[in-house]
């Protein structure tokens, strides 16, 4: 793979060099630029292969798309055949399981005991008959 990104590197260096040249510019070297900069310096981007090595770059890089391809194909095989985990003494089931609701009578609401005087006055509920 690393043989992949140098060899576009070096192609895309070869296509910009050959439109006039790189240079470096900048304080700390980092920045590089098409057209002339006031501290920049030419940088020789000339591709020194011969066509017999690019042709074995090419030809490598293109094993290693379809090596790549067949790994993948075969990972991903893998994790289909592959059954999911399961952490020791769980069963597989819902965790909670729908009651049918219990139909329920209505609610009656307590009578309010009207009272003259503003003190509380305690009580004692009704037993139902």
């Amino acid at each position: 793979m690393k043989r992949l990104t140098a060899f576009t590197l070096l192609a895309g260096a070869l296509s910009v060099a050959h439109a006039g040249g790189i240079y470096r510019c900048g304080p700390d070297g980092r920045t590089y630029s098409q057209s002339p900069c006031a501290d920049g310096r030419l940088i020789d981007a000339a591709d020194p292969r011969s066509e017999a090595e690019r042709a074995e770059a090419k030809r490598i890089a293109a094993k290693e798309r379809t090596t790549a391809a067949e790994l993948e194909r075969d990972r991903r095989a893998r994790e289909l055949a592959r059954e999911p985990s399961v952490a020791a003494g769980f069963v597989n089931r819902p965790a909670v399981q729908e009651v049918p609701p219990v139909a329920s009578k209505p609610k009656r609401r307590a009578k309010k005991v009207k009272s003259e005087s503003k003190d509380f006055v305690a009580v004692e509920p009704s037993k139902p008959k």
